[in-house]
């Protein structure tokens, strides 16, 4: 259908498929919603895709070709982050998307950056606020934007190169974490955001990512299911203290049996919490809200307005 469009993030951790109906300039009405960890980003360190995460991640966007074909979609815009960005292969990996009649384009950590604040910014939620920070924490990259949604205008954007799955695969090495552990993952993450500084201002913070809506989800004690549910829950800073405290005390295997968490992401949350507690610390915050509507949404504004 003419007005049926598609939106693509190939995330280091997860990609995600946004369906959705044009009902006129800057309006959808989301059709499909879904995400599939992937973990592209494995061994990120490397900056080499492995074959069987290249390979996962393919047969995932396959999948996506074939949902778009059933909902009839028209047009699809792809984007890819932090581990295509930083992979040496990456070729390989946009060759074969391409062989599936997908174009993913490459973005920027500013790019990255642009299209998240543009996702929460024209969020209705959020649109009419004198000035928000979007919190953006990825499989290998975190993303913070200050600006006004009111005049479309980012007055600060800066990318670290410090995400959940990266932080837990050069710093959590136990399981459960050791003590020396936290440590060498919290220096890690002040270390990435060192000289980064925001003007002493009110303003409203809002995160988008699988960090965020598995945190929500576990405040909340509810399943995913329906991830609008928890479109706008806040996340206070003794909320995300008290995750990081039940995180660290299981296992992995335990980790996975916490309602509302998604087990696919038991092994990586701690990681994306720690991040999210110092941003919030470096930043003057009490508070965030949770926005389910993230990167994607970003693309879907900027491709089919």
């Amino acid at each position: 259908m003419e007005n049926r469009c598609a939106a693509i993030d190939v995330g280091s951790n997860t990609v995600k498929l946004t369906i959705v109906e044009k009902e006129s300039r800057n309006a959808f009405i989301p059709l499909v919603d879904t995400a599939v960890t992937t973990r592209l980003g494995e061994g990120i360190h490397a900056k080499r895709l492995r074959e069987t995460a290249i390979r996962r991640t393919i047969n995932c966007l396959q999948d996506y070709i074939a949902l778009c074909r059933a909902h009839q979609v028209e047009r699809v815009a792809a984007v890819g982050t932090s581990a295509l960005r930083d992979a040496v292969n990456r070729d390989e990996f946009l060759e074969r998307a391409a062989e599936l009649g997908l174009n993913v384009k490459v973005i920027s950590g500013e790019e990255e950056a642009r299209l998240s604040f543009l996702a929460v910014s024209h969020d209705p939620l959020w649109r009419s606020a004198d000035r928000i920070i979007v919190v953006d924490i990825g499989g290998g990259s975190s993303e913070l934007i200050l600006g006004e949604p009111r005049l479309g205008d980012i007055q600060k954007r800066i990318s670290f190169q410090i995400g959940a799955v990266r932080l837990t695969e050069a710093c959590i090495r136990s399981d459960p974490p050791s003590i020396r552990d936290m440590a060498e993952a919290n220096a890690a993450v002040s270390e990435a955001m060192k000289g980064f500084s925001l003007p002493k201002t009110s303003m409203i913070a809002v995160g988008v990512g699988g960090t965020f809506v598995n945190m929500a989800a576990v405040k909340e004690g509810m399943e995913q299911k329906n991830p609008e549910r928890l479109h706008g829950v806040r996340l206070t800073s003794l909320d995300v203290e008290a995750q990081i405290t039940l995180y660290a005390s299981k296992t992995i295997e335990e980790r996975k049996r916490i309602t509302g968490l998604d087990p696919a992401r038991a092994d990586i949350i701690l990681g994306g919490a720690i991040i999210l507690s110092q941003i919030l610390s470096h930043c003057g915050q009490d508070s965030i809200h949770c926005s389910t509507r993230g990167l994607r949404w970003g693309v879907l504004y900027d491709a089919f307005r």
